[in-house]
């Protein structure tokens, strides 16, 4: 496995690549990725749900399986899952406009979630979709768009905690690469009819099924 040190200092030299702006491109085709694991065979799959807008339909499906090799470990997440999820994304046919992905995106301690790792290294925008925060936060106001920001360490903004639903739990979302926080609000908001996005739904789904 690869050491510690040697990983924060590749999440650091990622995080120098960050853009975090948003080009104004339409967006047709947005994908949700999420994962899944076979724990006693050491596996991790993963899938990519491409959906198109407005009406949400299923365009493509990949899906892809590796082994395990890199531990659990807060904050090195996207060396566990960042391979398998470029294995799926190599095979799509049909490349989205936006990928959610369940997971950070600069809401970490180095600005290199998962959805920010896969974002630079292949340089699309991605938004990431987490279900807990990596820093501290204040709930929203109980109303869907409701939201407020938390910070990191360096107290800067780092992501959003966002009522997708109201009277549901809030989740937390943050810019991955080539995106910023209002973009990332609006297009999470589009796309969810529950608490979470309709596309890391069913990648979520979908995913919890490869094995």
């Amino acid at each position: 496995m690869m050491e510690l040190k040697k990983a924060a200092a590749i999440q650091r030299e990622l995080s120098s690549k960050l853009i975090l702006k948003w080009d104004g491109r339409k967006v047709d085709l947005i994908a949700g990725a999420d994962f899944g694991y076979d724990h006693q065979k050491r596996k991790v799959g993963a899938c990519i749900v491409v959906f198109r807008t407005p009406d949400f339909e299923i365009v493509e499906i990949s899906e892809a399986v590796r082994e395990v090799d890199f531990s659990y470990i807060p904050g090195f997440l996207a060396f566990r899952e960042g391979p398998v999820f470029f294995k799926a994304f190599e095979t799509l046919k049909i490349m989205p406009d936006v990928t959610l992905v369940d997971g950070n995106g600069i809401a970490h301690p180095r600005k290199m979630g998962l959805a920010s790792y896969v974002g630079v290294n292949l340089d699309i925008c991605t938004i990431g979709c987490a279900k807990k925060p990596f820093s501290p936060f204040s709930f929203p106001k109980d109303r869907k768009g409701a939201y407020t920001y938390f910070r990191n360490e360096e107290n800067e903004k780092a992501g959003v905690c966002l009522r997708t639903r109201s009277k549901i739990k809030p989740i937390f979302i943050s810019p991955g690469h080539r995106i910023d926080f209002k973009h990332s609000m609006k297009l999470v908001l589009s796309c969810s009819k529950f608490r979470i996005p309709e596309p890391v739904r069913e990648a979520h789904r979908r995913a919890n099924e490869i094995f």
